[in-house]
């Protein structure tokens, strides 16, 4: 989708043999009235090359030499003459147009889904273990399979919690791509209906599937269906051929478009009976994925060339409107199409705090292998010694046992040799110093983080579509991956029409010959009369007798007493600029579900332009054969008079020409005359050298700044006659340059601008884009939260800086910094572009200004200085001034630049986060730039919105977004990492500790099943409710404190040494809750019968309930929100309620906490259960011991709880965390604030002291 705004670059140049001339080979220019005749190079070469053979077909001679095809050559109706000629095409690398194809593809069957069902478990597999952890614990497995350094007799426990791991992402997996296959079904089985194919036509179209149609049938399309393939338009059942489409399945955009069958297309001399007239062949380029160029020529049955451009091309998906029927040639299929082409694979993002997580989790890998290293060497050491040597009893050969039994002599004594097999005995015990579930855990308090974001019911919207209907606008998460990074944004950029404004555009005010109508200033014009300390003009009531036109707010009494006083001198000029907006448009009109006529445009500014000409009464109707224009003229008395003008050329807008012109023949005189509309910058390099009156440019250019300062949108309008000979010359060279299958486009603006000059000023329109509501407050905060704000528009420098001050971007306190060629300060080059000298010394000068005094600064640059930074590779010096700025203006940036400024910020600092919001296509390229991408459902398209991250309403709804939710997901996010690396070295530590008094023989003091339950089931459940529900402070606190938000930005919650930290919390915590079981046990505990309790009851069992205990204690101290279910007695008592209650509670996670500790004695109970039954008793009874005490000795509960107490009392004194230690979080300084606030409200002129509280931690 970035190749309209790339320099482009023609594939088919890009394929061109280097055999051949320069001239695009197989075709060349006509001159004069000469048709244009492809492949005549081609024979004529022939005739050179002895090896080449000559085909006959259509008109054509095609050369068939061992060079592939350069060219698509499609013969109309024919499938297997076509399929002949697409194997023949080269293969085509990646690159500028697109993906790698070739040769071409004849099958219009898609596949968007990843997988089927003979693929899917190898493809799955494949992309699981690339995960690093996935392949750990698969090693694991393998490992715990030999029984020589097996713990669990040979069997592989930690299979069970990786394959529900896997589980869980395959289900995830399926879910997803079952939705692609339903998609895929969906589409390739639409119908549509097609007229030749195969050799034969039906003049009653048959109905075909979409995955049968074929590159060269002949299809027909009925009105509101879509496009089944690429297509050339043969006609439609318009006169004229023309046809309107939707593209919003394309490029999201939602007004419709025209696009028209060429007139020579079908002619009544073709043979009807050769595919009904239509049969011919089409030579055209290769398939590329530039969605705004085709060229290529149709012979028809009778040899007549006629050239194709985009206008004559249907591309696939979208959707026929206002046209009964519309028939087509298809040109591209499948992934051929340009649709499919496009279609590519999001950037990928991956957040700081992920890609920290990432680190630190082969960090504990380094720490697992270090433990097992120690372990081996400990053990080396031990059993080098003659004391372990003479310890019979440890190997089972004392002469006693010997007695008994004779084989044991032989039993082998362990030497140094075997700490080999040791150390990886120790590889599985500290299995769980890396978590198995840390993966799926983040995954889920992602996705829950997600829909929690999208129930908040403060970021729903409503805005009216082009038809008048109400569409609800929830805000979507797109990629739930990046959650915490919205709490880390240090830059944000925004586009400026649709984002910080409307998008609705409302005619104001204008200049006609030298007079400026229209009363009254907007939102932007007060505040620069506020801050300039101007009076403020009243503003008059809206005359009873003014009509309500949509998209017009003119207020000008005198202005309406002129359009009802044809003597009136100035009358007949208003007239004429009127007109000339009622002419020189793209707009189509439709009707409504109401019956009302609607302009539907490619541009807001369009329509209103259209608008405000039908308000002052000249109403564009329609368009009629021939090219005609129909205008409803409104006389002063009230009547009205349909008159037809024939319009002989439009010339259309683009960001490149930044105008537009209509040519047509003025009725009654016949004169040809020249309307155009434009950029100021551009239009007046195009006026006459002498207007009339003299002084008219210098009254429209005072005019023209004070719409500036109001912050309008201003066009340049006027008018030029053209004589009959020029025109006709003009006429051919501008057909030539159409037919051109070489820099097509390049051409035909070169022939654009012989006609486009020496205009007469008519006068200026001011269209005003009103402020979204919400946008200064926003902004405001956003300052105060640290975040530096970009605006990043194409308007010029004075209006933009205008808008600045409007919506709080800019306050009177700033430092106006400027570096902007129009100021004439720098010396430029002939390209306008300044010179590498002059852009350094203003980047010096800026920077000594921006480092003196305390008041904030603000930088405002234009595409010139942005063009000469980038030139000369000075990004890093701007960026040394733009950190010393609270805000950045860039004005007139093309949509390129948007991105290469994105890319510039992140290359210079590459700590900081990035986030880009827009509404439009043209902010596409700097939303995947960003590491945050924000879509604005807008009135310019759904193509913001598609390639985001996540989709708001309005401007208003990203400080909610950021300063609340982004705020809270990266603490929790960041306690979620950090826990369960926490609560995992508090259980696997226990078991290093054990070795010390077992030599690191390699004996586990934890029961295989309850050690691998901890992290599956046991301590599970509450992370998960705390990773989406806790919250620190609430909503309004945060909103009203937007320095809370340092927190991300200074990386508060996680870095390495809060991570270390919390790993030397988990080791205290594991010693505690090892030494007290140790302890007691050497005192014995002893069951019914007298007999002391085996290991794994007696100090296993007890250390494991201890680690329960103290990691979900630990969890619930980092718990900042408390919803008690009280509410139940509140509200009567029902059973509803009561659960509504617990619902809510989990908020904090303490009830889910208290489930898995109950979970913890009620699978304690189980085993103690199945030690006396069938073949799981057994099981349990070999690897776990006597776990039947339990069930009858409730001394040793006794003994458990009195420790249970002892541990959590230590333990909870010990914690090291930030949170109770150390710098004073400004959570808890906020909510200190607000309890203050609270009590000092009926106090008068209380306040708080807020740099008290801050003390040094506001200096971040």
């Amino acid at each position: 989708l970035l190749a309209p705004w790339a320099t482009r670059v023609s594939s088919l140049s890009k394929y061109r043999p280097v055999t051949h001339s320069a001239q695009l080979p197989g075709f060349r220019m006509p001159s004069g009235n000469e048709a244009l005749n492809p492949m005549t190079e081609m024979a004529q070469k022939s005739d050179q090359e002895p090896n080449a053979k000559i085909r006959q077909s259509g008109g054509f001679e095609v050369n068939m030499g061992e060079e592939a095809l350069e060219f698509r050559h499609i013969t109309a109706g024919l499938t297997s003459k076509t399929n002949g000629d697409l194997t023949a095409e080269p293969k085509r690398p990646a690159g500028l147009h697109g993906p790698a194809t070739g040769p071409g593809l004849l099958s219009n069957h898609v596949v968007t889904s990843m997988y089927t069902a003979w693929s899917f478990a190898p493809k799955f597999l494949v992309k699981s273990f690339s995960r690093v952890a996935n392949c750990y614990f698969l090693m694991i497995c393998v490992l715990q399979t030999f029984p020589s350094v097996s713990i669990t007799h040979g069997k592989p426990t930690t299979v069970v919690p990786l394959m529900f791991i896997l589980t869980i992402a395959a289900m995830k997996e399926i879910n997803e791509d079952l939705a692609r296959h339903r998609a895929d079904d969906e589409e390739n089985n639409t119908m549509t209906r097609v007229l030749g194919s195969d050799g034969k036509y039906s003049s009653e179209p048959i109905p075909k599937k979409w995955s049968d149609v074929r590159v060269g049938d002949i299809v027909e399309v009925r009105n509101r269906e879509p496009i089944p393939a690429d297509i050339v338009l043969l006609e439609t059942s318009h006169p004229e051929g023309q046809c309107q489409i939707m593209t919003a399945n394309l490029d999201g955009e939602t007004n419709l478009k025209t696009m028209v069958a060429h007139k020579d297309m079908v002619s009544d001399s073709c043979d009807k009976s050769v595919m009904g007239g239509y049969g011919g062949e089409i030579v055209c380029e290769l398939p590329n994925n530039r969605l705004l160029n085709f060229e290529g020529t149709y012979t028809r049955p009778d040899g007549e060339k006629v050239s194709l451009g985009p206008k004559n091309v249907l591309l696939r998906g979208v959707v026929l409107r206002q046209t009964e029927w519309a028939r087509g040639i298809v040109a591209y299929t499948g992934k051929e199409t340009k649709i499919q082409m496009n279609a590519a694979e999001p950037p990928n993002k991956v957040s700081s705090v992920m890609k920290l997580s990432n680190d630190l989790t082969k960090l504990m890998f380094v720490v697992d292998i270090c433990f097992c290293l120690m372990a081996a060497c400990v053990n080396a050491s031990i059993l080098g010694t003659e004391n372990a040597k003479n310890s019979c009893y440890l190997w089972g050969n004392c002469d006693y046992i010997v007695a008994m039994d004779p084989d044991a002599a032989n039993n082998k004594i362990p030497d140094s040799t075997d700490s080999l097999l040791i150390f990886f005995t120790h590889i599985l015990i500290f299995t769980n110093f890396i978590p198995i579930s840390l993966l799926v855990t983040i995954d889920m308090v992602k996705l829950g983080q997600a829909r929690m974001l999208e129930f908040d019911l403060d970021m729903y919207h409503e805005i009216k579509d082009h038809s008048g209907e109400i569409a609800e606008i929830p805000l979507s998460v797109k990629r739930s991956d990046l959650n915490e990074e919205l709490g880390q944004v240090r830059h944000i950029f925004s586009d400026k029409t649709g984002t910080l404004t409307c998008n609705i555009m409302d005619f104001r005010k204008c200049s006609i010959n030298g007079n400026s109508y229209g009363l009254g200033t907007t939102a932007i014009g007060l505040s620069f009369l506020k801050r300039n300390n101007k009076p403020i003009p009243a503003v008059p009531p809206k005359p009873a007798d003014e009509p309500d036109t949509p998209n017009v707010n003119f207020i000008d009494p005198a202005f309406s007493k002129i359009m009802k006083d044809p003597s009136h001198p100035e009358y007949k000029f208003c007239c004429e600029f009127f007109l000339s907006l009622a002419l020189n448009h793209d707009v189509l009109p439709e009707e409504n579900k109401t019956g009302e006529v609607i302009y539907s445009a490619s541009s807001p500014d369009e329509a209103a332009l259209v608008y405000a000409a039908k308000h002052f009464g000249f109403f564009f109707k329609r368009t009629e054969n021939g090219g005609k224009m129909v205008i409803g003229k409104k006389s002063p008395d009230g009547s009205e008079e349909d008159v037809t003008y024939e319009v002989l050329n439009f010339l259309e807008f683009n960001s490149d020409r930044k105008r537009s012109s209509v040519i047509l023949k003025e009725p009654g005189t016949g004169k040809i005359v020249l309307f155009c509309k434009g950029a100021d910058n551009v239009m007046k390099k195009r006026m006459a050298a002498r207007q009339r009156p003299d002084d008219l440019m210098k009254k429209t250019e005072a005019h023209l700044n004070q719409y500036v300062d109001d912050g309008l949108r201003t066009l340049l309008v006027g008018k030029t006659y053209v004589e009959n000979s020029f025109y006709e010359t003009w006429k051919k060279k501008f057909a030539a340059a159409e037919n051109s299958l070489q820099d097509r486009d390049a051409k035909r603006m070169e022939v654009m601008d012989l006609i486009e000059k020496d205009f007469q000023l008519m006068g200026v329109t001011a269209i005003e884009d009103k402020l979204q509501d919400g946008v200064g407050d926003a902004l405001t905060d956003f300052r105060g939260a640290n975040i530096k704000v970009w605006m990043l528009t194409g308007d010029k420098v004075d209006t933009a800086i205008n808008i600045g001050y409007s919506c709080s971007l800019l306050d009177t306190g700033m430092t106006l910094l400027r570096a902007c060629g129009e100021d004439n300060e720098m010396d430029l080059d002939h390209d306008k572009v300044p010179t590498e000298p002059a852009i350094m010394k203003k980047i010096d000068e800026l920077l000594a200004v921006a480092k003196e005094g305390d008041n904030e600064k603000a930088l405002v640059v234009d595409t010139a200085a942005l063009s000469a930074i980038m030139l000369y590779s000075k990004e890093m010096e701007l960026n040394e001034v733009c950190k010393l700025c609270k805000s950045v203006i860039c004005a007139r940036v093309t949509p390129r630049q948007k991105a290469s400024i994105v890319d510039m910020v992140r290359y210079a600092d590459p700590n900081v986060v990035t986030l880009s919001i827009g509404d439009g296509a043209n902010d596409v390229p700097m939303i995947q730039t960003a590491h945050l991408g924000v879509g604005i459902h807008g009135l310019e398209g759904r193509q913001a919105v598609n390639n985001s991250d996540y989709a708001i309403g309005q401007f208003r709804f990203l400080r909610k977004l950021l300063l609340v939710h982004g705020r809270w997901n990266y603490r929790r996010t960041c306690k979620v990492c950090l826990y369960m690396f926490y609560k995992n070295v508090c259980y696997v530590v226990p078991q290093f500790l054990f070795g010390l008094y077992c030599m690191m023989s390699g004996q586990p003091i934890y029961h295989d099943f309850i050690y691998q339950m901890y992290n599956t089931m046991y301590t599970a459940t509450p992370i998960v409710i705390y990773g989406i529900m806790d919250r620190d402070v609430d909503k309004n606190t945060a909103l009203k404190n937007p320095w809370l938000y340092f927190d991300g930005q200074a990386n508060t919650f996680m870095s390495r040494s809060i991570f270390f930290k919390w790993v030397a919390e988990g080791i205290v915590h594991a010693s505690v809750c090892f030494f007290v079981p140790v302890a007691l046990y050497q005192y014995g505990i002893f069951d019914g019968q007298g007999y002391n309790l085996d290991l794994f009851t007696g100090i296993g069992t007890f250390t494991n309930m201890l680690a329960v205990i103290v990691a979900s204690g630990r969890l619930y101290c980092e718990t900042g929100y408390f919803n008690y279910p009280h509410l139940y007695i509140a509200r009567g008592g029902c059973a509803s309620v009561f659960f509504e209650g617990m619902v809510s509670f989990t908020g904090s996670g303490c009830t889910w906490q208290l489930i898995s500790f109950g979970l913890w004695w009620a699978m304690l109970k189980m085993i103690s259960d199945f030690g006396t039954k069938g073949i799981m008793g057994t099981y349990f009874f070999e690897v776990g011991g006597t776990f039947p005490t339990l069930a009858h000795d409730y001394g040793l509960y006794m003994v458990m709880i009195w420790g249970m107490a002892f541990v959590v009392l230590w333990s909870f004194c010990l914690i090291l965390g930030q949170d109770l230690f150390g710098t004073q979080l400004r959570a808890n300084i906020a909510m200190r604030m607000k309890r203050e606030e609270e009590k000092l409200q009926k106090v008068e002129g209380g306040g708080v002291n807020v740099d008290g509280m801050l003390g040094d931690d506001n200096n971040i």
